[in-house]
């Protein structure tokens, strides 16, 4: 927890110098819809002037595995997945992977959560590029504790 701890000094330190107001986001469901909304949540603020950090935990975060990301899934409702995938094929819908490497450009720090990393047995190696770095859910509650607005997803 030492080096988890520091590197949240380190973080709020940096970014309260920055002076921008913060959005966190935990995303728990492997939902394609609810992943979609999580970055979308993040592509307003950042879009805003606002900073945003996304932390992923369990089925979240085997969404941002490599082959993952575009998988509608099982984990998507039937009632959305039909109007989900004509979206996606017709173009008007976003894809996953277009909002994150817009929010990326834009400044989302993504995070993968150690505990649901060894839960779902899923190494660093396995996470997109897009995944900054590991960190345990205590240091993102001090994100969170001085965020604008928190999401759990």
């Amino acid at each position: 927890m030492g080096r988890y701890h520091q590197e949240s000094k380190k973080l709020r330190m940096a970014e309260k110098s920055a002076g921008k107001e913060r959005v966190t986001v935990i995303l728990h469901s492997g939902s394609y819809d609810r992943a979609s909304y999580a970055l979308s949540i993040a592509l307003v603020a950042l879009a805003s002037g606002m900073e945003a950090h996304m932390l992923l935990a369990y089925e979240g975060l085997r969404r941002f595995t490599g082959g993952h990301l575009e998988d509608v899934g099982e984990e998507t409702s039937p009632n959305i997945r039909t109007n989900l995938e004509r979206g996606l094929q017709s173009g008007g819908i976003q894809s996953l992977e277009t909002q994150l490497a817009d929010a990326k450009r834009l400044g989302l720090r993504v995070y993968a959560c150690p505990n649901a990393m060894a839960a779902l047995n899923i190494g660093l190696d396995e996470m997109l590029p897009e995944v900054d770095n590991v960190m345990g859910l205590a240091t993102f509650l001090e994100l969170a504790r001085t965020a604008a607005i928190n999401w759990y997803i």
